[in-house]
């Protein structure tokens, strides 16, 4: 037994002595002046005259006088009142048993209370140090039985941040693999032209022009992990005010010139002079990265000579940006995994470009500016990005 269980039982022990002492004492004092009351009035009886007279008195029946009587019928005071005698130790005698009972009922009662309410933070801390010491699958709830109290709401509270926790560490560990991953391919491209520059040294200008990509490409790698570590540290993303008229006219061009590049179709729906009247607090080269990431995961994989749409709406309180394809979708089991880092699809074969990151660094901005992304697949074929801001009213 731990020192809280002690703690609990000594306590509630305590407690429940210190009442049975306060309620016995109350009628003990009680008891003894009802006796000490009878004995006096019996006392004062024996000493008056016999009520017919001076002679002997007998029972109606003939016998002889009773026991403290003598024989003309007089009260005898040998020895005192017959109540008197001995008194004393047959109280106490009475008054122990009773008291002894209560002793070891509270005795008991204190400890099954001790162990009840110590049980469960006994538990919670074995739990603490199971998870401490990497056993990332413990958990307490079903152990609580049929409580319904703190201790099981923090049992269960346990369980949720166990929960939150394993998946911190996985998604680290999966990082962490896929980061590696990633980096031995341009890293094995790269050493692969070193060796053949110094076998073919008339060949050194080539592999130089390879080498460089690889390192760009690897450059551009880190830059974005860089980015959703920030992202995912909660880093302070700033407070400018941005004008949201601005960055959808940039964005447009962009997307714009690049579905043109890929032979696609690109359209717009919004209303510009809403958009000239409200703006959004945060950081414009964020926000208009993660815009640009959907737009151009769109038009890699909508269908060729196919349209991607951009739907931008003003709302009462904030602006809906959505992104239209018509590709082939994502399966819905795969849905809410294509915010996951490194995160490809099952078309990844036929889609090399791009090292998974776009679209979790986009969720990591837009949640940063308070804001939601959902994704869906269309009834038509393809899928729907919807991005929600918060917005700010412009002066």
């Amino acid at each position: 037994m731990g020192r809280l269980f002690w703690k609990f039982f000594f306590f509630i022990w305590l407690a429940q002595l210190t009442a049975i002492a306060g309620i016995s004492t109350t009628f003990w004092l009680k008891h003894l002046e009802l006796d000490k009351d009878t004995t006096t009035t019996r006392t004062a009886d024996f000493g008056k005259p016999p009520p017919f007279g001076d002679g002997p008195r007998f029972s109606g029946d003939g016998q002889r006088p009773g026991p403290g009587m003598s024989p003309r019928g007089e009260p005898s005071f040998r020895g005192g009142p017959p109540l008197m005698r001995g008194q004393p130790h047959d109280e106490i005698s009475r008054a122990l048993v009773p008291m002894s009972v209560a002793f070891f009922a509270s005795l008991l009662f204190a400890a099954l209370m001790a162990w009840y309410m110590a049980k469960p933070i006994r538990r919670l801390s074995e739990a603490f140090h199971a998870l401490a010491g990497g056993s990332l699958h413990t958990r307490i709830g079903d152990s609580m039985g049929q409580r319904q109290d703190e201790l099981t709401a923090l049992g269960r509270d346990f369980d949720r941040m166990a929960e939150q926790l394993t998946g911190a560490l996985q998604s680290q560990r999966r990082l962490l693999h896929d980061v590696s991953h990633e980096l031995r391919s341009p890293l094995a491209r790269l050493q692969a032209a070193i060796g053949l520059a110094r076998q073919q040294p008339q060949k050194a200008e080539e592999y130089m022009i390879r080498m460089e990509r690889e390192a760009i490409r690897m450059d551009k790698l880190v830059g974005e992990l860089l980015t959703l570590s920030r992202l995912e540290a909660g880093a302070n993303i700033g407070q400018d005010l941005i004008h949201m008229d601005e960055l959808m006219i940039e964005l447009m061009d962009t997307a714009s010139f690049e579905a043109q590049s890929v032979q696609k179709n690109f359209v717009t729906t919004c209303q510009p002079e809403r958009l000239a009247l409200v703006g959004v607090k945060g950081k414009y080269e964020l926000l208009y990265r993660a815009f640009e990431n959907v737009l151009r995961n769109a038009l890699r994989h909508t269908r060729p000579g196919s349209t991607v749409t951009l739907e931008v709406a003003v709302l009462s309180n904030e602006i809906q940006v959505t992104v239209l394809d018509e590709g082939s979708g994502v399966p819905e089991a795969e849905l809410d995994n294509i915010f996951r880092p490194f995160y490809r699809g099952h078309d990844a074969e036929r889609n090399t470009d791009g090292y998974g990151l776009g679209l979790a660094i986009t969720q990591r901005v837009i949640q940063a500016h308070g804001g939601r992304i959902v994704a869906s697949n269309r009834q038509e074929g393809g899928l729907s990005m919807r991005m929600s801001l918060p917005l700010v009213g412009m002066q």
